[in-house]
């Protein structure tokens, strides 16, 4: 792991000035309205104050109609109700909230299902379905998945149990036979905003669902917590009705009446402290995760269900224990696969990787994948043998479509399927070689030494001064940031480094203390402690950075979040 080529944004614009000026904010936040492509004052306004009045009307979503009207036949007679999700925190919250928010109109015929993800895998299951007709459900509905369910819908339907599907995932180009299928991602749909999570879905149906049953919607509101965890976990753009959702969710999520996120938040030792999107995305949500990694993703969603606190303390801690043996395999999982690269630096040669091992766990390659991306910047492939056979999965980086690569080379898996950024596939052992060999060879001739260079967007560069609390205040204005919406990347140039030393375990993380030979700012460098040798011998270093606010014994001081320390500046582009 290095360093980064800075790609600095261009000066303040006149643009920026104008619609700062109109805004009544500062023409550094004028211009970053305008990098994320917000150029207008009214949309502006709206952007940095999100109101739950900007949600969309529900009934825009096609389907959305029939499937209300059909929920309300079940309820009318009690009919016994499946919701079937998937096992990731998007799918978990998604069933969730749906329980939470249905359970009073259908109280004792409301069930749930959640597929294993090592022995059934993702989507709907017919031998599941069968256990689920044979206990009288006539209406099944899904969430998070069910958009490329072709025979299980046929299946369904020939038993007369109407299917209503609920997806964000991209729609094949034949649907499935269902009573209603809403996806703001269906072609010729006319709902204004298309990037919604899936427990975002989930919860359109449930605005829906207010119109006949008004008496749904503080409840639904009571609930928005899940809504913002799922849709923070899935990393969806932070944008639109997402950013509304999110703003709203977390701030129910402060004083959550949830008990197993209370449980849940306490077990993860972030009590007492504000939960954001960060907290949610690195330390909370990998909890969830690690129920359907790792066993039984049922566990969350009893967790988020539960109202007894001794219950729910049961739950975090089994929850804790499986993201620990997560950790654990994923550690050993990681150490495997380095050492392969260290006995082999041949691979490291090519503009991509290729990796198989014996057991590595279903469940944490695709999490070792980003890893090895993040540390190489190359396109990772991590296939975990067994036998005869071998399962994989893949992560990518910008300007590479990983399913187009894995497509090209799919006469030599057994199956594959996925998106730009994130695939999986089935292989036989002796294809591993043949599949390796053709995979890299298209990413030579698509990929470019400067495409392997991490680059890192600087949205300005800035005087040490000018770094304020004041700014910090506005700055997060932009806030819930995420995909689409980044946290704002700032610089300085030409410091004067007071001091520095490593920190944390191993030494792993990196505290400088800087100066202009005005004010003095502290900063925390994350995983940076391997520049510190380079530091030793330069008086001067250029620093990129998020800003944030750190409180030490009562005193609150703005802190630089560093994402790169470089000590000469030939690193450092522009746009």
């Amino acid at each position: 792991m290095g360093h980064k080529v800075w790609k600095v944004a261009n000066p303040l614009s006149d643009q920026a000035l104008q619609l700062a000026t109109v805004l009544g904010v500062s023409p550094l936040l004028g211009q970053l309205l305008l990098n994320r492509g917000i150029t207008e004052p009214e949309t502006a306004a709206a952007f940095l104050k999100p109101e739950l009045s900007q949600l969309h009307d529900p009934f825009l979503l096609p389907g959305m109609e029939r499937a209300i009207s059909r929920i309300q036949q079940a309820i009318r007679v009690q009919e016994p109700v499946l919701v079937y999700g998937d096992y990731d925190v998007d799918g978990i919250t998604s069933v969730a909230l749906l329980i939470r928010v249905m359970a009073r109109l259908i109280p004792g015929k409301l069930l749930y299902y959640i597929p294993k993800r090592l022995e059934e895998g993702y989507g709907l299951h017919t031998e599941s379905l069968e256990k689920a007709l044979d206990r009288g459900v006539s209406l099944i509905i899904t969430v998070d998945c069910g958009i490329s369910a072709l025979e299980e819908a046929t299946y369904l339907k020939s038993r007369g149990v109407d299917l209503i599907i609920t997806d964000h995932h991209e729609p094949p180009a034949i649907l499935p036979e269902a009573y209603a299928i809403i996806n703001p991602k269906l072609p010729g749909g006319a709902y204004p905003f298309t990037q919604l999570a899936g427990v975002g879905v989930a919860f359109k149906l449930l605005q829906g669902l207010v119109r006949p049953f008004p008496e749904l919607e503080p409840r639904l509101l009571d609930n928005l917590d899940l809504v913002a965890f799922g849709t923070v976990a899935d990393i969806v753009p932070l944008v639109g009705e997402n950013r509304v959702l999110v703003k709203y969710g977390l701030e129910r999520l402060e004083k959550t009446g949830n008990a197993g996120i209370q449980a849940l938040i306490e077990v993860a030792a972030v009590k007492n402290r504000p939960v954001g999107c960060s907290q949610i995305g690195y330390v909370l949500a990998p909890r969830i995760n690690a129920a359907g990694r790792m066993g039984n993703p049922s566990v969350a969603v009893k967790l988020f269900l539960t109202s007894d606190p001794a219950k729910t303390q049961e739950y975090a801690r089994e929850l804790e224990n499986q993201n620990q043996l997560r950790q654990e395999i994923e550690n050993r999982v990681l150490t495997e696969a380095q050492e392969q690269l260290r006995n082999s630096p041949g691979l490291l040669d090519g503009r991509a990787l290729v990796l198989a091992g014996d057991n590595w766990h279903l469940g944490v390659i695709g999490i070792v994948a980003s890893k090895l991306v993040e540390i190489y910047n190359k396109p990772v492939i991590l296939i975990g043998l067994d036998g005869d056979e071998g399962r994989g999965s893949g992560r990518s980086i910008a300007g590479f479509n990983l399913f187009q690569a894995v497509e090209k080379c799919g006469h030599f898996l057994n199956q594959f399927g996925g998106h730009e950024f994130a695939v999986g596939l089935g292989i036989r052992r002796d294809r591993v070689s043949e599949f390796r060999e053709a995979f890299m060879e298209f990413a030579k001739e698509r990929l470019t030494a400067e495409d392997l260079t991490p680059v890192l967007k600087v949205e300005s560069m800035m005087p040490l001064d000018g770094l304020t609390l004041d700014l910090v205040k506005e700055l997060n204005l932009l806030a819930p940031c995420g995909p689409s919406n980044p946290v704002p990347v700032l610089g300085c140039r030409s410091l004067h480094l007071i001091s520095f030393k490593n920190v944390g375990e191993n030494g792993k993380h990196l505290k400088l203390t800087v100066t202009d030979d005005r004010v003095v700012k502290e900063a925390i460098g994350f995983n940076l402690g391997f520049v510190n040798q380079e530091l030793a011998a330069t008086p001067e270093v250029d620093v990129a950075f998020s800003l944030e606010e750190n409180s030490w014994n009562g005193v609150v001081q703005v802190q630089l979040n560093l994402k790169d320390v470089v000590c000469n500046r030939e690193a450092i582009g522009s746009e």
